[in-house]
């Protein structure tokens, strides 16, 4: 998305109009983007770059592969500035050059590859101003980050503005006492005109704005998936995943450990969020409660309720992944093992739908689980029976 194509981030932008005018002005300041995958931080900080006009331009990522390698985030957003080496101090420009294996190695201070940072920044402005972009500065390695923030909070009235952008629950981009915009999921008027850019039926179109939850990426992604779906209709189970969307998203669930993620899978099969059920079948899988830690420190999950007796995923979307990203034997594993759980007669339909996700072939027996549940649904009503994990985790 370019300048003026954001749906929903007015209260965003009118912060990044101030940032730039500020730098055009003489003044440098600086911003932390941060929220969760696909929010829009990246097309936030794509709208700057575009916002800025004859500003001149440093922008550059952390990249998590990179993340113990000292100086890498830093040498390449500083890289089209490194022709302004030779304006800065004898020790400075020695340190900088060193830390990019320019020159030879010096055992030089932090600081003064701190101060080499500030120093280029000032030069490369020149009467212009100068617009610096960090996105997933969560996976700079902390020699960057170190002397990119020591070098931000030293910028005073150079005409530099400079944007972190640093995703929630991965990685991490302490940055005490900068200013920071939260992004939050697009209101309901954004979201609806954001995915009306796509021809959608009413049914679909609903379901995809209750999916999506007014992430951004999603809402763009979603429909994208569905290209193709018979009748523009939903597959029994989740809504697909588009490339975009697992890197986002999966990524997440793959940095948990195994147990974890084996935990994660069974609360994204049933979608009653009941730990009293979801403990006990992931013990099947060899995880307990302690398993569960790592995903609430990362903020895949949130407790449900007061007393914390259910658990719920922080975006739709990241259940779709877990579930979507496990192999099939391990599905129809969890599948089992909460349908061996779901024993009480309250329980009756969820435990035959399980029943159905994990069968491979015919079964007579679960043929008439389902009959009962039909049944039951009839008697009850019901349009449709209260939860279909068939191939997918419940919708």
């Amino acid at each position: 998305m370019g300048a003026g194509e954001l749906y929903g981030r007015k209260p965003e932008t009118d912060a990044i109009a101030e940032l730039l005018a500020k730098a055009r002005a003489g003044t440098s300041s600086s911003l932390v983007l941060r929220g969760g995958p696909g929010i829009g931080k990246t097309a936030l900080l794509d709208h700057a770059a575009v916002a800025a006009g004859n500003m001149r331009l440093l922008s550059g990522t952390g990249v998590e592969f990179e993340a113990e390698l000292p100086f890498s985030g830093l040498q390449l957003l500083l890289r089209p500035a490194l022709g302004s080496l030779t304006a800065l101090p004898g020790p400075q420009r020695e340190a900088l050059e060193a830390a990019f294996g320019l020159g030879p190695a010096t055992g030089s201070e932090p600081m003064l590859v701190g101060l080499a940072v500030l120093s280029l920044l000032a030069e490369h402005a020149g009467e212009t101003g100068l617009l610096c972009l960090v996105d997933d500065a969560q996976w700079l390695d902390r020699a960057s980050r170190d002397a990119l923030l020591f070098a931000a909070r030293r910028l005073h009235a150079e005409g530099v503005a400079v944007i972190f952008a640093a995703r929630d629950g991965e990685g991490s981009f302490p940055a005490p006492g900068f200013p920071e915009l939260r992004l939050s999921g697009l209101a309901p008027e954004a979201a609806a005109a954001l995915i009306d850019r796509h021809p959608l039926t009413p049914a679909v179109r609903y379901r995809l704005l209750a999916e999506a939850g007014g992430n951004p990426l999603a809402l763009l992604e979603l429909p994208v998936a569905l290209t193709g779906e018979a009748g523009s209709v939903f597959s029994p189970g989740a809504l697909p995943l588009t490339g975009r969307l697992q890197l986002a998203f999966h990524g997440q669930v793959s940095r948990m450990p195994e147990a974890c993620q084996n935990l994660l899978l069974v609360a994204a099969a049933d979608d009653s969020g009941e730990l009293e059920v979801i403990l006990p079948a992931a013990a099947a899988l060899g995880a307990t409660v302690e398993d569960l830690s790592p995903a609430e420190h990362a903020g895949l999950v949130l407790r449900g309720d007061a007393d914390g007796t259910t658990i719920r995923f922080r975006h739709p979307l990241i259940r779709a992944a877990v579930y979507q990203r496990a192999p099939l034997a391990q599905r129809l594993a969890v599948h089992r093992a909460l349908a061996a759980v779901l024993t009480a007669p309250e329980h009756a339909d969820r435990r035959a739908w399980h029943l159905a996700a994990a069968a491979t072939g015919p079964d007579e027996e679960v043929a008439a689980e389902l009959e009962r549940t039909a049944a039951r649904a009839r008697e009850r009503r019901a349009t449709r029976p209260p939860r279909r994990p068939a191939n997918g985790p419940p919708a």
